[in-house]
């Protein structure tokens, strides 16, 4: 009798083990309509045996909006190989999934209750009649905002016939006081450089430049070495000076046009060069303020 009782025991162990051998399960059992889902299949191998795993490309019914690679659990005695996907479906009602078979096993099928709302439809409920379109009240409009918009015309209107402080005349240049300071910083920045002696003069000459403009009106930025030197004529210089200024500025035409390679000598000549003449040309701006104005309409 006893022998009879372990052999059922054994039958159904083994008929257990083999209907664990392959697992579909799903994290929810009741979806609304295009809600998603995660399936997840499994398959146990004991060591030794042949690994294959479910090919699933299509599920009746569902939609596979996404699944992940393959991957590998170990477990005492083998492994288990497991795959995960996400899955929606846009039919109503209960849903059986089919059960996915690997050789001679497969899954127990699945039900997933796909409904239109959270709760139920009550049929015991009476049915309404459409109702006829409502009319509703217009919201009476605001006008804040006109009131606000002929404010600001007011204040531009304001502004317009009393501007602040008394307007300059037209065309009237006013020099800046500080180009002078600002200029001779940037030359001590760029002599602390160790640039190529075509960023050297391109910096140089462009320091020269600025300081002109902002100091005594001369817009020389697109003009060309000629153009700048019969404007610098107008600026009361030294003749021996306003020609190292002149020859300064060639040499720099000569290196960025030209590929000229200018020796560390004649980088620190110019270099002095064009220092003295910004100094000497505000030195003169300064004892004689109305030399200051004097070149607005030199460009």
């Amino acid at each position: 009798m006893k022998g009879n009782i372990f052999l059922l025991l054994s039958i159904l162990i083994a008929i257990t083990a083999a209907s664990q051998r392959v697992v579909a399960t799903a994290d929810k059992q009741k979806i609304l309509i295009g809600e998603q889902f995660h399936l997840r299949l499994q398959a146990n191998f004991k060591s030794g045996e042949s690994t294959d795993f479910f090919d699933v490309d299509t599920i009746p019914r569902f939609e596979i909006l996404d699944k992940s690679g393959i991957d590998t659990s170990k477990f005492d005695g083998g492994i288990a190989l497991i795959q995960n996907f996400t899955v929606t479906s846009w039919d109503s009602g209960k849903i059986q999934i089919a059960p996915f078979a690997l050789g001679k096993y497969q899954t127990k099928p699945l039900t997933i209750d796909v409904a239109y709302s959270p709760s139920p439809f009550d049929t015991t409920q009476p049915y309404h009649d459409i109702r006829d379109i409502l009319e509703i009240k217009r919201p009476v409009e605001s006008t804040w905002y006109w009131y606000l918009i002929g404010l600001l015309v007011l204040i531009l209107l304001f502004l317009l016939f009393f501007p602040k402080g008394k307007p300059r005349a037209k065309g009237e240049f006013v020099s800046d006081e500080g180009a002078y300071k600002r200029a001779l910083k940037k030359m001590d920045a760029l002599y602390k450089r160790k640039d190529d002696s075509k960023i050297f003069y391109t910096e140089l000459v462009q320091i020269f430049r600025e300081y002109l403009n902002k100091r005594k009106n001369i817009y020389s930025f697109s003009k060309t070495t000629e153009d700048l030197s019969v404007q610098m004529e107008q600026l009361n210089m030294q003749r021996e000076q306003y020609q190292q200024l002149v020859q300064t500025l060639l040499v720099s035409d000569l290196v960025k046009y030209a590929r000229y390679e200018a020796s560390p000598q004649e980088k620190e000549h110019s270099f002095d060069s064009i220092k003295e003449g910004i100094i000497s040309i505000e030195n003169v701006t300064t004892s004689n303020p109305q030399l200051q104005t004097s070149n607005t309409n030199a460009v």
